[in-house]
């Protein structure tokens, strides 16, 4: 099961790595424009985010997961074809089907490995920063590329089709109220995600980096988590998730507001980059175990979890970063970030709700 598990997660995150990285540019240069491009790459997050709530009065079965591995192992070849709409389409497909079967994986993994999920999980970072750095030198057929690693994804996603490994399966829906401070802890975060993932690039660049280093702090934050994947299981479990939540959102206002102080210097940036071991790693894991424990419905409770912060929070966040992009865009990031943290805090939950819609107001 491990070594399965293992490719899964490789051949998932290399083919994330061509759909962030490679997939916009390949659009650019077939004569899309930046606003069709920017539809196509919102589809994803936002289908994510809408698909759980298709299934808050029923569970993943074997058939719906099948049904949904066949089909994003086709959809990609639609790619072929140069149509706007078609693309959007197959874009819109994957977030459906993949915001169904890879929260079974998850529910799966987190299930069986419990705080040794991280040294299952570090394959997809590798698989993640293999084809960031290797498609740097190597010029291939991006579109045929991607088509194989979702063949390779399904494959090994189909393996686990048939397996009972006591997963809670239950019709319980899911209750956010019940832990509103997590959920809105996990928006924030996410949020403050889109100034780094859509300008990091953009704006090193604004500040005398090359892009030549640019790639390589990209690369220092991914190999950071791969390493502390590696140990976290060592330290990490599901009594001590709500801490470990807690003290990844406070370094990650660190890191975000360091990269305002320090912009434009590459070493305290790289150092910055390798607190990505806390906004991510130690996060995701954190999280995963913290709302296995918090609710019986675990596939459900999955689907939530990436329908919210990889899917309406990375869309919101993106839009967000935009209008604060500039001087001043990290020491926002870092505002909203801390904002997270605030609210976990039972005493200053409050307060920090109600900062942060005093915060908006200027941007609104």
């Amino acid at each position: 099961m491990r070594l399965n598990l293992s490719l899964y997660y490789f051949f998932f995150f290399a083919s994330v790595g061509i759909y962030v990285i490679f997939l916009p540019n390949y659009l650019k240069q077939h004569g899309y424009t930046p606003e069709e491009i920017g539809i196509i790459f919102a589809s994803l997050p936002i289908t994510r985010f809408i698909t759980p709530f298709f299934f808050q009065k029923r569970t993943v079965n074997a058939r719906i997961f099948k049904l949904s591995v066949l089909i994003s192992a086709m959809l990609p070849f639609l790619l072929y074809i140069d149509n706007f709409y078609i693309i959007l389409s197959v874009f819109i497909g994957l977030g459906v089907v993949y915001s169904i079967n890879f929260p079974y994986i998850e529910a799966i993994a987190i299930n069986q490995l419990k705080s040794a999920y991280g040294k299952i999980r570090l394959w997809g970072s590798i698989g993640f920063i293999v084809v960031a750095l290797g498609l740097s030198y190597v010029h291939v057929n991006i579109v045929t590329l991607y088509v194989i690693l979702n063949i390779l994804v399904a494959y090994y996603a189909y393996q686990f089709a048939n397996l009972d490994l006591s997963i809670t399966k239950t019709f319980e829906s899911i209750d956010l109220l019940k832990e509103w401070r997590f959920w809105m802890a996990l928006v924030l975060l996410q949020i403050s995600f889109g100034g780094f993932y859509n300008f990091f690039t953009i704006y090193n660049l604004a500040h005398g980096i090359s892009p030549q280093i640019n790639g390589w702090l990209w690369s220092i934050g991914v190999i950071a988590e791969i390493v502390i994947f590696i140990y976290q299981y060592k330290f990490l479990n599901s009594n001590n998730a709500l801490f470990y939540i807690k003290l990844s959102l406070f370094i990650t206002a660190i890191r975000w507001i360091g990269l305002y102080w320090f912009r434009g210097d590459v070493i305290m940036i790289a150092l910055l980059q390798t607190l990505h071991l806390f906004s991510f790693a130690i996060f995701h894991t954190a999280a995963l175990l913290y709302i296995s424990n918090k609710y019986r419905n675990q596939t459900l409770v999955q689907q939530f979890y990436a329908g919210i912060g990889y899917g309406m929070a990375a869309f919101i966040g993106s839009i967000i970063s935009g209008y604060l992009y500039g001087e001043k865009l990290f020491l926002y990031e870092g505002i909203i970030a801390f904002l997270g943290f605030l609210i976990l805090q039972e005493k200053l939950g409050s307060m920090g709700v109600k900062f942060f819609f005093k915060f908006l107001k200027p941007i609104t």
